[in-house]
């Protein structure tokens, strides 16, 4: 469905690219996540999915169509930014009416509905609004075009937890219903690993990780070691550790990947349990991060 291709994007001297080589692609009718440092290249890249910026090198397509300067294509994607994109002068009312003109697929119908979930005062004008309230506009907007693909860039900042689950409920809901196709970069990790079906995972504005979600937590593996005599001393000299922490004799061990070979080695140095843990997407960003830059073991 969406397909990036070798994409590079620069704001400065040629060949000073904020994104550098980037590809991924996204099957239809899934949740892909999109995460990555600030600065690191996400929106960047993002506006190059939605035709705001054109590509320096290589291709973003959707269906196999170029999006940028394709009309026909950007009827087809909803944007959902991560700041008020929207006339901060008009009524909400007045700014449905316009999406009505504006996009085929809008149904006011449709944003009604939303709005009897988001309760959001369609007197108001966009400048009144919070960031809350503005973003759920702009959801309830985007969504009542029923687009074909919807991406999204922090479209839970400012909600409250409430506002949170429905946006996201809805989301899954239209995924499953719709078999529509969404794009969305969040610092809410957490959030993502519920609803996602794939990542890519942008460090340096080039791609670090990108797979399906359990393939991209599964890079970082967890142990807790039990070692009744204490740790051996070259057990911080592996170079597969990326970080140690201990509560008297219960040690918790983070490591590239899972290792059978690990596990054996810490029975053979003494220990009574090696247990494997879950591993977050959160988890697995921030020590596939540390191991990048370089990070120090904890003694």
């Amino acid at each position: 469905m969406i397909e990036v291709k070798n994409l590079c994007k620069g704001y400065q001297e040629k060949g000073n690219y904020v994104v550098k080589d980037v590809s991924f692609h996204v099957e239809k009718g899934t949740v892909h996540g999109l995460i990555g440092h600030n600065g690191s290249g996400k929106t960047t890249i993002i506006k190059c999915l939605t035709g705001i910026y054109q590509p320096d090198r290589g291709e973003v397509l959707v269906e196999g169509f170029p999006v940028y300067d394709n009309p026909e294509v950007k009827e087809r994607i909803g944007y959902v930014a991560d700041s008020n994109q929207m006339f901060s002068h008009y009524r909400i009312k007045e700014l449905v009416k316009f999406y009505d003109r504006m996009f085929s697929g809008f149904r006011e119908e449709d944003f009604r509905a939303l709005n009897r979930i988001f309760e959001v005062n369609p007197q108001k004008r966009i400048g009144q609004l919070s960031k809350g309230q503005q973003m759920r506009v702009s959801f309830m907007l985007n969504m009542a075009r029923n687009p074909e693909v919807l991406i999204m860039d922090e479209p839970t900042s400012g909600l409250d937890a409430m506002a949170k689950k429905d946006l996201l409920d809805l989301l899954v809901t239209s995924v499953e219903n719709r078999d529509m196709t969404v794009l969305i970069s969040s610092h809410h990790l957490g959030e993502l690993e519920k609803i996602c079906d794939s990542v890519t995972m942008i460090a340096g504005g080039e791609v670090q990780a990108d797979n399906e979600m359990e393939e991209v937590t599964n890079l970082i593996a967890k142990y807790q070691v039990v070692f009744p005599q204490g740790a051996p001393s070259d057990l911080y000299q592996r170079e597969d550790i990326l970080d140690i922490s201990n509560v008297g004799s219960v040690y918790t061990v983070i490591l590239s990947g899972r290792s059978v070979e690990f596990e054996t080695a810490m029975r053979e140095e003494g220990a009574v349990v090696v247990e494997s843990m879950a591993v977050g997407l959160e988890e697995s960003f921030v020590y596939m991060n540390r191991k990048r830059e370089g990070g120090q073991i904890n003694e």
